[in-house]
């Protein structure tokens, strides 16, 4: 039987992806940012940079392994890639490092983006091609903004987009829209009422589409 992962986008970057026996939360985001949620216990929290969006730890229970830099790990069987990228277009001189974190859980390849302010250099690009699934941001000011992010997903051609890191009626940063991205990119469009959203391989599109996520 394929195996079914459920994937919950909680606001601003942050995810949960949770395949039988295994949690991953990927950037946890606390409630200043606009975005609440009751604690929950994970197995493994990729953390792309400290930013205080981006690293609350105290809303994730358990005893989870806390992944907060570049290279390969081996976390009981879960192989975590993570490449240095910056947060903005300066070599990091205005917002710092951050790092893109890729992985396989439940057959599918994933890659969560973090506060992406760049271009990928080339060497780290080719790493990142056909993801089955790409956490992007496109909200612009902190990160790059929609047209940016399409440009990068025609790149990479992944076969599924979930766009993150975007202004909401929740979110209390300023942030461009999820429109501002949607209109620009030039696929299919997926609008999910519920969470979450379950993923098996027979999901995956044969070309890129966009699944935006509710994040209550």
């Amino acid at each position: 039987m394929a195996e079914t992962l459920d994937v919950t986008w909680y606001g601003q970057a942050m995810f949960s992806i949770s395949s039988p026996g295994l949690t991953v939360v990927l950037d946890p985001t606390p409630p200043e940012t606009g975005y609440s949620h009751d604690p929950f216990p994970a197995d493994v929290i990729l953390m792309t940079h400290q930013h205080f969006d981006h690293s609350h730890v105290a809303g994730i229970t358990g005893n989870p392994k806390v992944i907060t830099a570049s290279g390969s790990f081996d976390l009981g069987g879960l192989k975590v890639k993570g490449f240095d990228t910056f947060d903005d277009a300066k070599g990091g001189s205005e917002r710092g490092p951050n790092i893109i974190y890729t992985w396989e859980q439940g057959g599918l390849t994933f890659g969560h983006f973090g506060d992406l302010g760049e271009t990928p250099p080339a060497a780290v690009l080719k790493k990142l091609l056909k993801l089955d699934v790409a956490m992007i941001p496109v909200g612009g000011v902190f990160t790059i903004d929609g047209e940016q992010a399409v440009r990068l997903i025609r790149d990479m051609e992944p076969a599924i987009v979930f766009p993150m890191h975007y202004g909401t009626p929740a979110c209390a940063i300023p942030l461009d829209p999820v429109d501002e991205f949607t209109r620009r990119f030039k696929g299919n469009v997926r609008r999910i009422s519920a969470r979450p959203v379950a993923l098996t391989a027979a999901s995956i599109p044969s070309a890129t589409e966009v699944w935006v996520l509710p994040f209550e």
